[in-house]
């Protein structure tokens, strides 16, 4: 009797094993923080008033956060890639931690974001900066560069109305534009009665060093409405430029001038 049960038990065994295998489940989200992702889909990509693509473009990321102190100290870690079609290379990968919250005592109407966003542009990094090197190369090295960031919004407004402010700094800045530094104003109100929300936002470009494309420093101006269908967020904006190119002259065919972009975008 004893040998039958052990012949039972080792037949049965391993079958219970597998059951409890097979209902294990991995965790809805992390034990700390939270990971967050989205993707986007863009009609062009227009980074600061300059064109990116020329055309379609699929951009998406992944953030973790985690509270420090409730409200006031949230610390994030992150990375966000997009497809590119200019200067010969045809992708854009960013890395940026930092931290966000609310200012104590304001923590109604004023809010801050300060950290570190890291450009990168997989496969420039190995061309020769001139373009004579062994590879031949078209002259991309140097464009990678790391920007320290500073913001601060502005909520409980009248109308609901949010303003926010973005500074910018970076030694090397895009391209070797040495003291590359970055301003933008922008603000953002719901349309009353509609499911609309209008935006906007005016940004300066400065460099110590003219680039021959954007001379020292130019203006960019931004224009858009947007809302939630389905939800996506769905939206259009123009934007463009004034003193784009070394010249002080903008015109349709720089990668500065007049666009008109459409999108859409996910959150998850």
């Amino acid at each position: 009797m004893i040998k039958k049960y052990l012949v039972i038990g080792a037949i049965v065994a391993p079958f219970t094993f597998f059951d409890k295998a097979n209902s294990f489940e991995f965790p809805d989200k992390p034990p700390v923080g939270e990971l967050s992702a989205n993707v986007s889909y863009y009609t062009n990509y227009i980074w600061r008033g300059e064109e990116q693509t020329g055309g379609l473009a699929i951009q998406g990321g992944f953030d973790y956060s985690v509270s420090l102190v409730d409200t006031y100290i949230d610390a994030y870690i992150g990375t966000w890639a997009a497809n590119l079609n200019t200067n010969g290379f045809g992708m854009e990968l960013d890395y940026y931690g930092g931290f966000t919250g609310a200012l104590p005592g304001v923590e109604d109407y004023l809010s801050y974001d300060f950290g570190m966003l890291y450009y990168d542009y997989p496969g420039a990094s190995s061309q020769d900066s001139d373009g004579n090197g062994p590879d031949g190369g078209s002259g991309t090295q140097g464009l990678e560069f790391l920007e320290y960031y500073v913001s601060v919004g502005l909520g409980g407004l009248p109308a609901d109305l949010g303003i926010s402010y973005y500074f910018g700094y970076s030694p090397t800045g895009f391209n070797n534009n040495y003291d590359y530094t970055y301003h933008n104003v922008s603000a953002e109100i719901p349309i009353p009665s509609t499911p609309f929300t209008l935006y906007g936002g005016v940004g300066f470009t400065d460099s110590e060093i003219s680039n021959s494309t954007s001379g020292y420093g130019f203006t960019d101006y931004k224009i858009g409405t947007s809302t939630s269908i389905f939800g996506l967020d769905w939206g259009i904006e123009y934007t463009t430029t004034t003193g784009y190119a070394a010249s002080g002259e903008d015109k349709d065919d720089t990668l500065g001038g007049d666009h008109v972009v459409g999108y859409v975008s996910a959150s998850f």
